[in-house]
């Protein structure tokens, strides 16, 4: 039952943050680069648009490439936009992984990550255990400055930031 909830729990935010993020993407790219998709969400409502590349560390289907973030396998400044959504918590080495995204982004970088100041009492008892890290804005605006937009969103449980990439 808790593992039922907790999966339409996750739907829920993904659409609403899936929403928030189509409305942020600059309109005049052609090219995006969505690290940690783990599914065609997004995929699906953008891919006429934008020419997407979508890669995973395990990816789900033949149309995800496999990559991790801590040394993406592209070329610098690849794509115009770059899309790393919920993954920062989980890898070994944020730092490192900001920096790749840097790296291949040539017009606007966007990252959206829970809103942890504080470890929560729900997550504590009821959510799996798989963020490593809390990633704070401050820790983001010390390693790529301040963001051409950013915001909380879903009862300010969850950050989004724009970088515009020069």
């Amino acid at each position: 039952m808790i593992k039922l909830i907790q999966k339409k729990v996750y739907n829920l935010i993904k659409k609403y943050r899936i929403k928030y993020v189509k409305r942020l993407l600059d309109s005049k790219s052609k090219t995006l680069l969505d690290i940690g998709c783990q599914d065609l969400f997004l995929y699906r409502q953008i891919n006429k648009k934008y020419q997407i590349t979508l890669a995973d560390i395990e990816p789900k289907n033949e149309l995800m490439k496999k990559e991790d973030v801590l040394n993406l396998s592209f070329k610098d400044k690849s794509f115009d936009i770059v899309l790393c959504q919920e993954v920062l918590e989980h890898v070994s080495n944020p730092i490192q992984a900001i920096s790749e995204l840097k790296r291949v982004a040539t017009k606007q970088l966007i990252i959206t990550l829970p809103y942890e100041p504080f470890f929560t009492l729900f997550r504590f008892l009821f959510w799996d255990k798989e963020h490593l890290w809390a990633i704070t804005p401050k820790l983001l605006k010390i390693h790529l400055g301040k963001p051409k937009f950013e915001a909380k969103f879903f009862f300010k449980r969850y950050y989004i930031g724009i970088w515009e990439i020069e």
